[in-house]
């Protein structure tokens, strides 16, 4: 269990406050098979409070990105409506 512990400690390290992932995927997916394969060895009363833990770190990276998604996307729309806005009042200058 200690060496479970040890890759879920590592695995919140990869990531911001935010939310944000501070590595790269490949090291991410890595690691979180790494704490997958650890875990598996654990008494199974222990393994579903565990799961919880990482269930919550991993959502929290998921809103992170689906907030910066949102974002992005509202960006880009609101650029497209700006620009056609101005399109269509240059015609008048």
């Amino acid at each position: 269990m200690n060496q479970a512990k040890t890759h879920l400690a590592e695995l919140k390290a990869m990531f911001h406050t935010t939310g944000q992932l501070t590595v790269s995927l490949q090291e991410y997916q890595t690691k979180l098979k790494e704490l997958l394969k650890s875990a598996e060895t654990m008494p199974n009363d222990q393994k579903k409070a565990f799961y919880q833990e990482t269930k919550a770190v991993i959502n929290k990276c998921l809103l992170f990105t689906e907030t910066q998604l949102e974002r992005t996307e509202n960006a880009f729309t609101e650029n497209k409506s700006r620009q056609a806005a101005n399109r269509n009042y240059a015609k008048f200058f």
